[in-house]
């Protein structure tokens, strides 16, 4: 199974790997693919590449090992994308850990931390389609929340709001317990491992893709209201949580147990297993 390192790339690492995967595959064996997100666009948009280095090795490895290979992908969006390219895909969510989420959560299922807080998730190295500029337009607009964000230090942010405040890795299972809201604001991604986690703490999470027990955020591509709707949204969630009005999500926290836990995943994972290697 070849994870999340799309084909075709031009440089020494990719280059062995198309070489071995290609050998492989010449040999008799059965190659998957298992998409994880942003290696999908990044190889549809390598195949529109005329370059002559693209015409030289880029196209036909690809064309070739996508051809010749199975196709998993990590969310369902996945799907509808690699089939602009031809590529038939399975949605097949593979196990991450959630157990230490799970046990950790039940403990703590009952109560809110004593500050409404808006949690998110943006690396330095790719904040523009992490929505960066848009969380710290909202930190700036509602200066009576706080906004926290992990994975990065923020160093793209030339106006940082005062109740705006960058953690950097930072240990993920308290900074939701310190959470009301996960606010998972991305312009592509396959399914974020933030959605799950939160959702397991019995946050509230909004996402720009649909998921079950998150609510469904407009795609800040194309609505220019994408601040002032999640504001509002946010807005509705703090006078609930002031009125003492806001129950802790247990409704995703027992979806995701059922669904997505690491042990259910896992579980698929090995009944899919053995079933292609009976087919």
């Amino acid at each position: 199974m070849r994870i999340g390192f799309r084909p075709g790339q031009v440089r020494p690492r990719g280059i062995v790997l198309d070489l071995v995967c290609l050998f492989y595959i010449l040999a008799g064996g059965k190659l998957v693919f298992y998409w994880t997100g942003s290696d999908v666009p990044r190889t549809i948009q390598s195949l529109a590449d005329r370059s002559l280095v693209s015409r030289l090795w880029s196209l036909p490895v690809t064309r070739l090992l996508l051809r010749k290979s199975e196709h998993c992908v990590a969310a369902p969006w996945l799907v509808n994308e690699l089939e602009s390219i031809g590529c038939t895909a399975e949605n097949f969510p593979v196990p991450t850990p959630t157990e230490g989420f799970e046990s950790a959560s039940e403990l703590s299922l009952g109560s809110w931390p004593d500050q409404f807080t808006v949690l998110s998730y943006v690396p330095d190295h790719n904040y523009q389609n992490y929505c960066g500029d848009e969380i710290v337009e909202l930190a700036t607009r509602m200066p009576h929340v706080r906004f926290r964000v992990m994975g990065g230090d923020g160093d793209w942010c030339k106006k940082k709001p005062d109740n705006l405040e960058f953690l950097g890795w930072t240990d993920a299972l308290e900074e939701y317990r310190r959470c009301v809201v996960l606010l998972r604001a991305v312009r592509h991604d396959a399914l974020g491992g933030t959605v799950r986690e939160a959702l397991l703490c019995g946050r509230y999470v909004l996402y720009t893709y649909p998921h079950e027990c998150a609510e469904l955020l407009p795609d800040p591509d194309v609505y220019t209201s994408f601040v002032a709707v999640t504001e509002e949204r946010l807005m509705e969630l703090l006078e609930l949580y002031q009125a003492g009005q806001l129950r802790v999500n247990k409704q995703g926290y027992e979806w995701v147990r059922a669904n997505l836990s690491e042990k259910v995943l896992a579980i698929n994972l090995a009944n899919r297993w053995f079933e292609t290697r009976h087919e």
